[in-house]
Formats: C-alpha cells, sequence, structure tokens
C-alpha cells in the first residue's frame, strides 16, 4: 500500500486426559490451534501444586509451504517445541524482527517466549509437540531444592538443541493424546510437571539482553514505535508521528527501524495486519472484504497483493487448503 501524506496503512474435538474442567486461555489447545490453521488439535492439560496451568499441545499440517503462522498472543510463558518432524525452512521472529533461521532436525527442541509476540514461517509438513511453561510455573519449579532460582530460560532465540528427558516426555505423551477419558491424568500431572522442574533446574537462568544493533533504534524507540502502530493497526499512524514520540528525524526512524527489525515501519504494520488477517480467515463464513476492512487494508484487492506477496498463494487458495485439511482431520 502506498504512504499518503506520509501515513503509514491509511485505508478506506480437543482431548484432554479428562481436563474438561480447565476453561484458561494460555497458548495452547485451541488458541494455539488458530494460530497455525487447525481447528481442535488435541491438548493434554494439568496443574502445578500452585495451580498454574500446563499444558502440552500436539500441531500436525500435512501439507508444505503453510507460510506464516498467526499471532500465538502475547503473554509471561514460554513454548517448548519438539519437532517430530524436521523443517528445511524454518524462521522465527520476535516482535516483527527476525531472530532465527534455517532448519532443523526431526528430535530438535527449540524454545520460544510469548513475551515477544511470536511468529513463525512453516514451509514443510509439520508434526510437533509445544510444551505451555508459564514463568509463573517456573518460579514455582525454581524454589524447590536443587533447582535454578531464575524464572527466565537461557536459551538463545529460536535455537534448536537435542535433549534426549525433553524427548522421552514427548514420546511417552504421544500415545495418551488418543486416549478416552482420563485414566492417564495422574501420569499427565507427573510428567508435564517433571518437565516444567527439569527445564526450571537445566536451562533456568537470567535472560540475556539482546545485543544492539549498530545503527538501529535504542530498545525504547523501538518498542514505542511498535507500540503505537499496534494501537492504531486500523486507522493507521504518520512516520512523523512516530519520529516525534521517538524524539529523532523521520529519516532516522526510518533507517533504525529497518536496521532493527529488517523491515521498514509501512512493512512491518502490514505484516501485523495481515496476522489478523489469517486468524479471521480460518473463519470461513468471514467474506474477504469484510476481513480486508476489519484490519485496516483499503479493499479486498489490496489484502490479496500482500497476502500472495507474503505466503506464495491467494487467500481463496490457502482458505480451500484449510478447509481441505479439516475435512479430512474429521
Amino acid at each position: 500500500m502506498r504512504v499518503r501524506e506520509n501515513r503509514l496503512g491509511q485505508g478506506g474435538s480437543a482431548k484432554s486426559g479428562g481436563s474438561e474442567k480447565f476453561m484458561h486461555h494460555g497458548a495452547y489447545g485451541e488458541r494455539l490451534g488458530r494460530s497455525f490453521g487447525l481447528n481442535h488439535p488435541p491438548v493434554l492439560q494439568a496443574e502445578t501444586q500452585q495451580g498454574v496451568r500446563l499444558a502440552v499441545t500436539e500441531l500436525q499440517i500435512g501439507r508444505a509451504g503453510y507460510g506464516i503462522t498467526g499471532p500465538m498472543g502475547v503473554e509471561d510463558a514460554y513454548l517448548i517445541c519438539l519437532n517430530l518432524l524436521g523443517q528445511t525452512t524454518h524462521e522465527l521472529w520476535y516482535d516483527g524482527r527476525s531472530v532465527c533461521s534455517g532448519a532443523y532436525a526431526a528430535g530438535s527442541v527449540y524454545v520460544i517466549d510469548l513475551r515477544c509476540d511470536p511468529v513463525t514461517y512453516i514451509g514443510d509438513p509439520l508434526h510437533s509437540l509445544y510444551f505451555y511453561l508459564p514463568r509463573e510455573a517456573l518460579r514455582e519449579a525454581s524454589a524447590c531444592p536443587g533447582a535454578g532460582g531464575a524464572a527466565d530460560l537461557a536459551t538463545a532465540p529460536g535455537k534448536c538443541f537435542q535433549d534426549a528427558i525433553i524427548t522421552s516426555i514427548g514420546h511417552t505423551l504421544l500415545p495418551i493424546f488418543g486416549s478416552q477419558g482420563g485414566a492417564h491424568q495422574k501420569l499427565v500431572e507427573h510428567l508435564l510437571q517433571g518437565l516444567c522442574a527439569y527445564m526450571a533446574a537445566e536451562y533456568g537462568g537470567s535472560r540475556k539482553s539482546a545485543p544492539v544493533t549498530r545503527g538501529a533504534l535504542a530498545p525504547w524507540q523501538q518498542r514505542m514505535a511498535m507500540q503505537m502502530m499496534r494501537e492504531r493497526i486500523f486507522e493507521g499512524v504518520s512516520v512523523s508521528e512516530l519520529a516525534e514520540a521517538c524524539r529523532i528525524s523521520v529519516g532516522a526512524l526510518i533507517r533504525g527501524f529497518k536496521k532493527g527489525t529488517g523491515l521498514s515501519p509501512h512493512q512491518w504494520l502490514l505484516s501485523r495486519r495481515l496476522e489478523l488477517a489469517l486468524d479471521l480467515m480460518a473463519d470461513p463464513d468471514a467474506s474477504l472484504a469484510d476481513i480486508a476492512c476489519n484490519v485496516g487494508f483499503s479493499d479486498q484487492s489490496h489484502l490479496s497483493r500482500v497476502f500472495t506477496q507474503k505466503m506464495g498463494v491467494t487467500p481463496r487458495v490457502w482458505r480451500k487448503s484449510l478447509a481441505n485439511d479439516g475435512r479430512a482431520m474429521a
């Protein structure tokens, strides 16, 4: 979309191991499934001794070329991803900035920090387990004798590693996803609580500050610009307003933002709008014209152009494949 008058984006059945009682809405189960365009992914849930939610969700995408996931939600928690299939093309973004790109092998593990508004690109068929660990649960586990004292996980963003214990826990849980009722709920609780304690003891540590990129905006400036664009994602915000809030010139704002995120402010805003559109497109009854209007694109044609450029297929083809996947899972 063109920037007019220096204005950005101005546009005209889950199984739960007997845990049906759980009604929380963290990044697991149905909510996490929506980020990947999946309905009713199987999920197992438990609680810590102090009642903090733990969960593991099994996600499967049987086709290649899925593209960018929808937003997973920003919260004070981690996702531990156990990759049951390898990926030749994978990328992870934090707050609109690419932090990890490359291939990973089957059996590898990586950590996603949900505080950083994560989005991933998936190029190959996917089969993974996503363990949901709130930092509150890690703090509780860290208070146990012999555990570390921090609620952060000291792992590099998106960096894959091998861990036999995480892999063993995942493979032990896999058959339980297909079981009926809550016969294995005690085992699920034991394994998820054990994983939480293990992560706190083995990977707990102080959160490392991201290195400052030379020529990029200061962290507070980048956060300010992103916050303003999020808050006005529908009507748009001018580059001059962003620059004034960050106390720099328009040129310095554009150069610094792109240096730090790899995207211009305009491109970053379009990516956030596309994330919202992907979430809405999971509803087969929502028209593309309405979706385009609701997320800030000028019209359906504009949405289609941006979508095709980013995803490699048109919105209609993407929705058709999503519907076919849903029928195949039924």
